[in-house]
């Protein structure tokens, strides 16, 4: 039995996957067939009529000229459409579409492996979708991981994983990453602070206007003075430590001048593969800051835990968390159930992990029956909606046959300033 630990960078025209063995030290992604110089496995379908029967990815070059059937493109961006499909008279929406792609491409994977089981699972997306998280969300299941064996986590996060597992020399100072796809150009740069015993690392992202996807095709030695220079404007703006270079744009057939002014003093590398190796790493290890004085901050990550203040015996009373911060504002999930006694107040309570400062909020229910202390049962959600804002949810869930539940939610909305 082989344990295998994946990571999978899922992008619209193509995904990637690395993974771990049991047996080996470091993450290994998987090239394309026949085509060791890239990872991207393109995300394409094709149902055989012949043999009843979908190919995917790679597989899909081999078959779709000599087969009959239908090939299939851009299934994410149609997922979550009102737009199906019928394929030799079975109707598909996009999002069963999507699921069937994935775990296609995963159960090829497998293949590879005598009794391989899958051990853990995350998935890196360069952008938060609800229909697509949906989808990803439904693979968990037809794949049986449980909850704790699968996590969906940012670009941002991934190449934060990544970044932390290599030699400490590369990222004793700051690093930075370039990234060059049919978008256009990026830079990030993580920083780092100590603010008391509290490790920060701090994640900033600006867009290179200067530089388009179509500069590509034109006057490449342009491309390169152009890039150049932004790149000497960049790195005389902090000490960095090591530079990354990253997405489709990126080969060495215009990057000459560029090279030469990244590598001054810093080490610089260039690969497609760091977000699916970051997601493993994640799978493999989990995340790098769990159980350290180390806080992760970008734009989509929270930094506050989310709980209530409780009484003890005695007179004093303590933070229980609904929710802890260092995450994804999406992976922000989590309840609680709460018996009051002779009270209808509840103090929320919203602690910052860099500051260790806190905001409470009282909030009043009203409108319950009157009861015996400890038998008002309520139940505390967290539901965020973005990186700024979400809600508290509060049901009134009964105590038993007693007091039979009124069934009434009340809704506290929340924001804070990023």
């Amino acid at each position: 039995m082989k344990e295998i630990y994946m990571g999978l960078d899922l992008c619209r025209k193509n995904l990637q996957m690395s993974y771990f063995r049991e047996d080996k030290n470091d993450a290994e992604s998987i090239y394309q067939l026949n085509n060791t110089e890239t990872y991207q496995l393109p995300n394409v379908m094709f149902f055989s009529t012949d043999e009843n029967k979908w190919y995917v990815g790679n597989n899909v070059s081999s078959v779709r000229f000599n087969k009959n059937g239908k090939i299939i493109e851009d299934v994410i961006g149609n997922v979550g459409s009102t737009n199906n499909l019928v394929i030799n008279g079975n109707t598909y929406s996009y999002d069963q579409l999507l699921l069937i792609l994935l775990k296609e491409q995963i159960g090829d994977f497998l293949k590879r492996f005598e009794e391989p089981v899958l051990k853990k699972l995350s998935i890196t997306i360069d952008r938060y979708d609800p229909a697509v998280f949906k989808v990803l969300n439904n693979l968990r299941g037809e794949l049986g991981l449980n909850e704790d064996d699968f996590y969906l986590m940012s670009h941002e996060n991934a190449f934060f994983q990544y970044v932390m597992r290599q030699e400490e020399q590369i990222k004793n100072n700051s690093v930075s990453m370039f990234e060059y796809n049919n978008e256009g150009m990026e830079y990030y740069r993580i920083d780092r602070r100590n603010q008391g015993k509290t490790l920060i690392y701090n994640l900033q992202i600006e867009r290179i206007p200067e530089i388009s996807y179509s500069m590509l095709f034109e006057d490449v030695e342009k491309l390169d003075e152009k890039f150049a220079e932004i790149a000497k404007k960049k790195m005389r703006e902090t000490f960095i430590s090591a530079v990354y270079l990253t997405g489709s744009g990126f080969h060495d057939k215009w990057i000459e001048k560029s090279k030469n002014t990244l590598c001054d003093g810093r080490r610089v590398f260039m690969g497609q593969n760091m977000y699916t190796k970051g997601a493993c790493y994640h799978a493999r290890f989990g995340a790098y800051e769990k159980d350290k004085n180390i806080v992760f901050r970008s734009h989509e990550f929270i930094t506050q835990d989310i709980g209530v203040q409780i009484g003890e015996v005695g007179g004093r009373s303590r933070f229980y968390p609904i929710v802890s911060g260092g995450r994804e504002w999406y992976n922000m999930k989590g309840s609680v159930t709460l018996f009051l006694d002779d009270t209808n107040r509840i103090e929320m309570v919203y602690r910052d992990r860099i500051t260790g400062e806190a905001e409470k909020d009282i909030i009043e229910v009203h409108g319950l029956p009157k009861r015996p202390p400890k038998t008002t049962k309520l139940s505390l959600e967290v539901e965020l909606s973005d990186e700024k804002n979400g809600a508290i949810i509060i049901r009134d869930v009964g105590f038993g046959n007693i007091y039979p539940t009124t069934n009434k939610i009340y809704r506290r909305e929340i924001s804070w300033q990023k």
